[in-house]
């Protein structure tokens, strides 16, 4: 059997699909830019299912706004669509940066996204000075995680060197002012994937912390979706990486890209700025996590906090107290591949069976590797391939084939919507690590 046979699902069709989109996973990324007005070049339904996706797994309003293409963009273009979109949403609702995705209706055709920019800028000299990102997410290009990546490439390659008035302004009077000054030479940027939650990201940056460090993070997810109580939605991101943020990246001392999604964004700011950059395939499970911790460690020139040390002798006795049971499961994984590989990684290293692994797309598929291998496949797949597992992993919509298999299911990735709190959940680190563990255990018991 060829390497092809192996990791791709043979099905001509996709019965039951467990991808988003990358419109999605764009709109996810632009969710974590303070003051950021998301736009989606392409239909009103396209917009509205994305809007219907993120609110039920968040439990928040999403803001999204769209250029509400009809038919006759189909057929003519829909560059003034575009631009007028950029153009009403900059007078109406004054954003401090516009994000901007495509779908595969405007890509299919062949919009030019630059060149309506450009030739708004001309036609409107006044909105020269606003930041607009533009970022290709066609459907045929993969998942969520796509798109994600995608975005994040576009905003760091975009306003890491945008020589916008209003961003020299806010660094300038963020220097100046005793109360809110940074020492950005103690900086850390950090990248994370779209598969950790906005409490993974509240983690990430606690242990950042704990090292003496300052994190710069983007996209921020643990502000702007971490369920905190607001007094009314509003048509732009509140909270999140702020725009002089993106200008302080130049002095950071590191860049920590997480996911191996992540990499390429992390070499966008090594090759800008000669800023060392490493790359964490997983922080889930404790070699990942020892690997993180001793990276920081030599960065900062110090031992591992006693915090830290202290959750590591849980996880370790966790491990103690549980390894005959963890070392008998088996696990049928379906998950985007950055979530699937952190998870799945963190599995076999305590001694369970991977006996069924299906990514949602090709990305990373031959990059990283488990005791079996990796596959692409969708839902209905994993409802042919999971018969003989213990457990399944997968998110919400998985639930179709763990009832049918009468098989237990723990929730994992996005939509998960049948259950409560699950953005604010840590899978990350070693605290993370033993409660994933715990999970896994309690939802065969």
């Amino acid at each position: 059997m060829t390497d092809t046979a192996n990791t791709t699902n043979t099905r001509h069709y996709q019965g039951n699909p467990q991808k988003n989109s990358p419109a999605l996973g764009a709109t996810l990324a632009y969710l974590g830019v303070n003051g950021l007005l998301a736009l989606l070049h392409g239909s009103q339904g396209c917009s509205s299912f994305i809007r219907l996706q993120l609110s039920r797994h968040y439990k928040e309003p999403i803001p999204l706004n769209s250029t509400a293409l009809l038919e006759d963009s189909a057929i003519f273009g829909g560059w003034e669509h575009l631009k007028k979109g950029i153009e009403v949403a900059a007078d109406k609702y004054k954003p401090q940066i516009i994000g901007v995705m495509s779908s595969g209706l405007t890509e299919t055709y062949g919009d030019d996204m630059v060149s309506a920019l450009a030739g708004l800028r001309l036609e409107r000299p006044d909105l020269h000075d606003l930041p607009v990102v533009l970022t290709s997410t066609p459907d045929y290009i993969g998942s969520m995680q796509e798109g994600y990546q995608r975005t994040v490439e576009a905003l760091l390659n975009t306003l890491a060197v945008y020589p916008t008035k209003s961003l020299e302004q806010s660094v300038t009077k963020s220097r100046t002012n005793s109360n809110t000054i940074e020492d950005s030479a103690l900086s850390i940027a950090l990248l994370p994937g779209c598969h950790l939650t906005p409490g993974d990201v509240d983690e990430l940056k606690e242990i950042i912390l704990n090292f003496g460090f300052k994190p710069i993070t983007i996209p921020d997810l643990s502000i702007s979706l971490d369920g905190h109580a607001e007094l009314e939605a509003a048509p732009v991101v509140q909270g999140g990486t702020l725009l002089e943020d993106f200008q302080r990246l130049s002095k950071c001392s590191a860049c920590f890209s997480l996911g191996l999604s992540m990499e390429k964004a992390g070499e966008i700011l090594k090759d800008k700025f000669k800023i060392p950059h490493y790359n964490f395939p997983s922080l889930t499970g404790l070699t990942a996590t020892d690997t993180f911790m001793q990276t920081l460690a030599k960065i900062a020139g110090k031992s591992i906090p006693e915090k830290l040390l202290r959750q590591r002798n849980r996880l370790l006795d966790t491990l103690a107290d549980y390894h005959d049971q963890l070392g008998g499961l088996k696990l049928a994984i379906a998950l985007e591949m950055d979530l699937l590989y952190s998870l799945a990684s963190c599995l076999v290293e305590v001694g369970a069976e991977i006996s069924v692994a299906l990514a949602s797309s090709q990305a990373g598929i031959h990059k990283l590797s488990l005791s079996n291998p990796i596959e692409v496949g969708d839902l209905e797949t994993l409802e042919e391939r999971a018969s003989q597992s213990t457990l399944i992993i997968a998110n919400s919509n998985g639930r179709q084939a763990a009832g049918l298999l009468k098989l237990p299911h723990l929730r994992a990735g996005l939509p998960v919507f049948d259950q409560a709190g699950y953005p604010q959940k840590r899978w990350i680190g070693y605290e993370g690590t033993q409660q994933f563990l715990f999970d896994t255990l309690n939802s065969i018991s």
